[in-house]
């Protein structure tokens, strides 16, 4: 029995997506939070300390970013732990409990496919079916089909995870591409569908528009690429007759585009306007947020109003870390740009984790993505993939 929760206990990560931000019992412990913490006690009770050690020099980049997080920390609150250095350590362990994996020749690769078919099945079923399981404690939107008053759609599907349907529909995104890259070339074809019509239901317009990008950028690296091009437009055929066409072309709809652009034009400005250290070394986490055309104290604004980012995750990054950090934070990423360059395009596009990585890196362009814990983990977990 021990022995199966050594070699299984990896597995907890992928239920992160799968537990809703419900309220505990428990001070500051979130329903979300739990498959972290029996992933951290499993780790702490399983792990040979002295491999952790010897493990550190490979992922360098990202234990000397916690380390600038834990400085930065001393500088602005005269502390250095928060949660967002325990998210960060935690990243690290997937690291190089992954590492360890591979050594072994453990192979996980069916479990964010498997997750990929979840989220696809229950973004179709939550929209024809109208399911609606209530909100989580952000109290915002409701898991499962969100109605609204838009004529073309009766609302947007949103999933377990936190962030709404824009989140559910990165989800989407991401782990669609990683499971088609994976999938056996006869299966190819219901994946895009899949993938297509369960990330249109979000109603997000970016989610959207990276998968269809990115599926088309990895089907023309593909000898069969004349079949499943003509499954992407049947795909489009499909989706159009649920408002495709009115969710870009909608007056009231552009409005959402103009907000993004007012909250980054906001925040670009404020930026510009910050003392040199603030610039330097950032705000820290959680103190700055946006609404509309303000950027401020989290604190300055009525409880009321829905403080985000600025829907963009690199303005955030400068936000919150500075431009030090962002710097640092950037280097994580140093051996998937060298692996980039050092092979040919088509190469990089066939890899399931470069894909996916680069979806990731394009939506945070449009969202907080790279900042939502409960999405962002996968890109750790594809990252150890990389670094390998």
């Amino acid at each position: 029995m021990i022995n199966k929760v050594k070699s299984n206990y990896i597995y907890l990560i992928f239920l992160i997506p799968l537990f809703p931000h419900y309220e505990t019992n428990v001070s500051n412990i979130h329903f979300d939070d739990i498959p972290i913490i029996l992933y951290l006690i499993s780790f702490m009770f399983f792990v040979n300390k002295k491999e952790v050690f010897q493990e550190l020099k490979n992922f360098l980049p990202l234990f000397v970013f916690i380390i600038y997080l834990l400085f930065q920390n001393l500088l602005i609150y005269s502390e250095t732990i928060n949660t967002e250095v325990f998210r960060y350590i935690f990243y690290l362990l997937i690291f190089i409990h992954i590492s360890q994996l591979k050594k072994e020749n453990f192979n996980f690769k069916k479990a964010p496919m498997l997750l990929f078919y979840f989220f696809a099945t229950f973004s179709i079923f939550s929209y024809f079916l109208k399911l609606d399981f209530g909100t989580d404690s952000y109290n915002y939107w409701n898991i499962g089909l969100n109605l609204n008053e838009w004529g073309f759609t009766p609302g947007r599907v949103n999933g377990l995870q936190a962030g709404g349907p824009n989140s559910f529909g990165d989800l989407i995104c991401i782990f669609g591409l990683y499971t088609l890259v994976n999938t056996k070339n006869s299966y190819k074809p219901a994946v895009i569908i899949c993938a297509i019509v369960a990330c249109f239901f979000t109603y997000s317009r970016s989610s959207l528009l990276v998968l269809i990008f990115f599926i088309v950028v990895y089907i023309f690296s593909q000898s069969d690429w004349k079949k499943n091009l003509g499954v992407v437009l049947l795909s489009l055929l499909v989706i159009s007759n649920f408002g495709f066409v009115d969710r870009f072309s909608s007056e009231r709809e552009t409005e959402g585009i103009q907000d993004r652009i007012q909250m980054q034009t906001a925040t670009a400005g404020f930026l510009s306007n910050s003392e040199p250290l603030e610039l330097a070394f950032g705000n820290g986490f959680n103190n700055i947020g946006v609404v509309n055309d303000k950027v401020g104290d989290i604190e300055e604004f009525n409880e009321e109003l829905r403080v985000t980012g600025p829907h963009n995750s690199y303005l955030f990054l400068i936000l919150k870390y500075g431009i030090i950090g962002t710097v640092v934070y950037f280097f994580i990423f140093l051996k998937l740009i060298k692996k980039i360059f050092s092979v040919n395009l088509k190469t990089s596009l066939t890899s399931s984790s470069t894909l996916s990585i680069l979806a990731f890196l394009t939506l945070g362009l449009a969202s907080d993505l790279l900042h939502n814990h409960t999405v962002v983990w996968f890109l750790y977990y594809l990252l150890c993939d990389v670094n390998e």
